[in-house]
């Protein structure tokens, strides 16, 4: 991903916004993970910009949050815009794009085990 050095803040800061929000969203607690979205959102657009991954990353779990409030239209929006920032991106990348993920998978976890 493009973050330089004075961004990796930023980043893991967003990251932990969404994760928060993922985590009160579970626990039915909407308008709390949607302010953290929003907070997340605003703060990777203003530091990384708006057409960075970050920001489709962060688009696409908000996307997920309004689907899930009926707001359907406002996360189909969404998710279009982080559609056409990945597809920007596309030529930068060989491998699939991740979703931020609030618990790493038994696989992940198997992975890094055989990885020392």
């Amino acid at each position: 991903m493009f973050i330089g050095a004075g961004q990796e803040k930023t980043a893991v800061t967003a990251r932990s916004f969404v994760i928060w929000g993922e985590e009160l969203s579970k626990k039915g607690r909407y308008a709390a993970a949607e302010k953290l979205y929003q907070r997340a959102l605003g703060l990777v657009e203003r530091t990384l910009g708006q057409q960075h991954p970050l920001t489709a990353e962060v688009l696409e779990c908000y996307a997920e949050l309004l689907a899930k409030t009926n707001r359907r239209v406002e996360g189909t929006a969404m998710k279009i815009r982080s559609e056409a920032i990945w597809k920007a991106h596309a030529h930068h990348y060989c491998f699939c794009r991740t979703r931020i993920q609030v618990r790493p998978s038994a696989i992940d976890w198997a992975e890094r085990e055989g990885s020392d």
